[in-house]
C-alpha cells in the first residue's frame, strides 16, 4: 500500500491551515472560498488514503462499506473540482448575484453527478502493493470533474481582465497540473497523483494568492493598501453601507530622512490607535493611513475619537508639523470602490485649498468637482491624441517700430464636436496629472513648424513667446527636450522667447537655472511673465537671465483706476528699463490706454485693442494684412 504521496499532501494542506489561521482575516469571497477550498481538499486526500485502507483491510467482510468509502473519496474529487471553479468565480464576480446564482448552479450539478456517481458499478482492485478502483463510476467522475476543470480553464481565460491577472496564471497552472495527474493516474493506476497534485496546486495558490502576509504591512501590522482595495471591493459588491476616513500627516522632512521618522509614526500611530468595533485600519504610505468604517450609526462617534487621539498625541507620535483628516461618511456617493480611492486621493491632493481648516468632509459637491475633473482630464488625454490641440497667436505691437514684431502662442483645445474649452478648465488639469509635459511639448512644436513652414520672419516678427508652466520649469529634461524638438524643425534659436513666471522662478529655481543656461546658450531668449501677480519683486528681475519683463493685465489696468498703481508702475518701468531690459504691457484694450503706455515708453503693447488671440490661418492673414497697411503707408511718406 502506498500512500507516501497522500501523507505528504495531507502535510502540506496542514500546515497551510495552521499559517493561515495566525493572522487575522478580513472575510474576503475569495478568502473564504479558498478556505473551502482547503477543506475541501484536505477532506479529498483524506478518503483517498481512507479507500485505500479499506480496500487492503476491510474488503473481505465489509465490501459495501469499502464500495460507500470509494465513491465518496469520487465524489469529493468532484467537489474539489467544483470549489476551485468556485474560487475563481468568486475573484472575477466578487460575491455580486452572478457568482450566487452560479453557486447554485454547481452545487446543483454536483448533487446530480453524486448521485450518478452512487448508483452507478465501481470495480476495486488489489494487485500486491497496488490497488485502485475502476468501472463506470470512476469514468463518471473523471468525466463529471473534468468538466469542472475545463470550465474552470475557460472561464478563467474568458475573464482574464476582469479578475486578478496573477491569479488567472495560478489558477491555469493549478488546473493544468492537476489535470495531468488525473490523465497520469487514469493511464496508470499504481500511481495515485490526483490528491498530491491537488494540495500541491493549492500551495501554488497559497504562495502567490493567498498568503496573508500579502494583505499586512509588516512594519505595523496592519492592512495594506491591497487589502484596502479588496475589502472595498467587496463591500461594494455586496452593496453595503459604509464610510472611510484618511488621516495623513507631514513632518516636513528632507529626503536624506529617508522616510525613517515617517515609519516610527506610523508604527507609533498602530500600535496606540485604540480599537474601534466594526472599523478597519489600512496603512496606505508611510504618512497615511484609511480607516473602513462599517456602522453607519457609530461613524461619526468614531471620527471625532480617531481625531481626538491624533491631536492630543502629536508631539508622543512624533511632533507631527501636519495633520490632514478626509472623512466621506456615505460612500455610495460614488459609483464603485475605484472612484471611492480616487476620491480620497483627490481630496489629499486638494487639501492644500482646506484653507484655516484640516478635516474635509467629502460631499455631494465634491464628488461633482472631481469628475468633471476627471472628465476634463479624459478630454484633454483623448485631445492630444485625437490631434485637437492648437495654437492662437496673440499679436503684439512695438511702439518703437510702429509694427508687430511678436506674438504669443496660447494653448486652446476642441472637444469633440470641434467647440473650443476654455484653457482655464484643463490647463489646471493637465498641471494637476503631469500632462502639461506633453501638452506643452505639442504646443511647442506647433510653434516652431508654424514659424518654420511659414517663415514668419518674412512678415517682421523677431520671435514668437511661448509660455512655460511651473511643472516644465522644474523638468530636468526640459531644456533638452526642446532643443531636439527646434532641431527637428531647424528653426533658429533666435526666433523663440520663453516665458516663465516668478512662481515658477521661486519652486524650482536650481532646475529652472539649469534650463536656462542650456537654451540660452543654444540661442533662445527668455520673459518674465505676469509681473505683478505674486509675490512681486524686482529681486526675480535681477536674479533670473531675462530680456523682457510682461506686466500682467491687472496691473495694466489698475494704471488706468488707481493714481497709487500709476506711480508703482512707473517706478518699475523706469528701473527694469535703467536695467536694459524691456517691457510689454499686456491687456491693452483702448486707445487711450494705448496711447498712455506709449507715452510711458512702454516698448511693446499686447491685447484686444490690436487683436484677440487668433488661431494659425487667421493670424497669418493679420501679418499680411498689416505688412501690407505698413508698407502702404510707408509708400505714401515717401510720395
Amino acid at each position: 500500500m502506498n500512500i507516501q504521496a497522500q501523507m505528504c499532501g495531507i502535510i502540506l494542506l496542514v500546515i497551510m491551515i495552521m499559517f493561515y489561521v495566525r493572522y487575522k482575516s478580513l472575510r474576503l469571497g475569495t478568502q473564504i472560498a479558498f478556505q473551502i477550498l482547503m477543506a475541501g481538499m484536505l477532506l479529498c486526500i483524506f478518503f483517498d488514503m481512507f479507500s485505500i485502507y479499506g480496500i487492503v483491510r476491510l474488503m473481505k467482510d465489509h465490501r459495501l462499506l469499502v464500495y460507500a468509502i470509494c465513491k465518496t473519496y469520487l465524489m469529493t474529487i468532484v467537489l474539489v473540482a467544483l470549489l476551485g471553479f468556485l474560487y475563481e468565480c468568486a475573484d472575477v464576480y466578487g460575491g455580486k448575484k452572478n457568482f450566487w446564482m452560479i453557486t447554485f448552479i454547481g452545487c446543483g450539478a454536483f448533487l446530480v453527478e453524486s448521485i450518478v456517481i452512487a448508483n452507478l458499478s465501481i470495480g476495486v482492485y488489489k494487485m500486491g502493493r497496488v490497488v485502485y478502483t475502476a468501472g463506470p463510476s470512476v469514468l463518471s467522475t473523471y468525466a463529471f470533474a473534468g468538466s469542472f476543470v475545463i470550465s474552470n480553464i475557460i472561464f478563467t481565460i474568458r475573464n482574464r481582465k476582469q479578475g486578478n491577472p496573477r491569479r488567472t496564471n495560478v489558477i491555469l497552472i493549478w488546473m493544468g497540473l492537476w489535470f495531468a495527474a488525473a490523465l497520469t493516474q487514469f493511464l496508470n493506476n499504481e500511481l495515485l497523483l490526483v490528491g498530491y497534485a491537488g494540495a500541491l496546486g493549492i500551495l501554488i495558490i497559497f504562495f502567490r494568492l493567498e498568503n496573508p502576509e500579502y494583505l499586512t504591512d509588516r512594519v505595523t501590522g496592519l492592512y495594506n493598501h491591497e487589502a484596502l482595495l479588496l475589502y472595498a471591493r467587496k463591500l461594494y459588491n455586496s452593496e453595503k453601507k459604509f464610510s472611510v476616513m484618511s488621516v495623513w500627516w507631514n513632518l516636513g522632512l528632507s529626503q536624506a530622512d529617508d522616510g525613517a521618522r515617517e515609519q516610527a509614526v506610523m508604527l507609533a500611530f498602530a500600535k496606540r490607535l485604540p480599537k474601534f468595533a466594526h472599523t478597519k485600519v489600512f496603512k496606505m504610505a508611510d504618512d497615511e493611513v484609511w480607516l473602513i468604517l462599517e456602522a453607519p450609526e457609530e461613524a461619526e462617534n468614531i471620527v471625532e475619537k480617531v481625531r481626538s487621539f491624533v491631536e492630543y498625541g502629536r508631539r508622543e507620535l512624533g511632533g507631527m508639523a501636519q495633520v490632514e483628516f478626509t472623512y466621506m461618511p456615505d460612500t455610495t456617493l460614488v459609483n464603485d470602490y475605484q472612484e471611492m480611492v480616487f476620491l480620497m486621493q483627490y481630496a489629499r491632493w486638494k487639501s492644500r485649498d482646506h484653507g484655516t481648516t484640516n478635516f474635509r468632509r467629502v460631499n455631494q459637491a465634491f464628488v461633482e468637482q472631481m469628475r468633471q475633473e476627471k472628465r476634463m482630464e479624459q478630454m484633454l488625454e483623448d485631445a492630444m491624441r485625437d490631434d485637437r490641440i492648437e495654437v492662437f497667436y496673440q499679436p503684439i505691437f512695438s511702439t518703437r517700430e510702429k509694427k508687430f514684431v511678436s506674438a504669443e502662442a496660447l494653448v486652446r483645445m476642441r472637444d469633440k464636436e470641434g467647440n473650443l474649452v476654455p484653457p482655464g478648465a484643463f490647463i489646471s488639469v493637465a498641471e494637476s496629472n503631469g500632462k502639461i509635459l506633453p501638452l506643452g511639448e505639442i504646443v511647442f512644436d506647433k510653434v516652431c513648424r508654424f514659424f518654420t513652414k511659414e517663415s514668419l520672419e518674412q512678415y517682421g516678427l523677431h520671435y514668437i513667446e511661448v509660455n512655460l508652466s511651473v511643472i516644465q520649469c522644474g523638468y530636468p529634461e526640459l531644456a533638452d527636450d526642446y532643443i531636439a524638438i527646434m532641431e527637428k524643425h531647424q528653426i533658429n534659436p533666435k526666433y523663440i522667447n520663453l516665458e516663465i513666471t516668478e512662481s515658477a522662478s521661486m519652486a524650482a529655481k536650481k532646475t529652472l537655472l539649469e534650463n536656462m543656461s542650456k537654451l540660452m546658450e543654444y540661442g533662445v531668449y527668455f520673459s518674465l511673465d505676469d509681473f505683478g501677480t505674486g509675490q512681486s519683486n524686482l529681486n526675480y528681475i535681477v536674479d533670473m537671465p531675462v530680456n523682457i519683463v510682461k506686466f500682467d493685465r491687472d496691473m495694466s489696468q489698475a494704471f488706468f483706476r488707481d493714481e497709487k498703481a500709476k506711480y508703482v508702475l512707473n517706478a518699475a518701468m523706469q528701473m527694469i528699463h535703467g536695467m536694459k531690459l524691456k517691457i510689454v504691457s499686456e491687456g491693452i484694450e483702448t486707445k487711450e490706454q494705448y496711447l498712455a503706455m506709449e507715452e510711458l515708453a512702454i516698448d511693446y503693447i499686447q491685447g484686444y485693442y490690436f487683436s484677440k488671440p487668433l488661431p494659425e490661418k487667421e493670424f497669418l492673414s493679420f501679418l499680411q494684412e498689416n505688412e501690407w497697411q505698413s508698407a502702404k503707408a510707408k509708400g505714401e511718406a515717401i510720395s
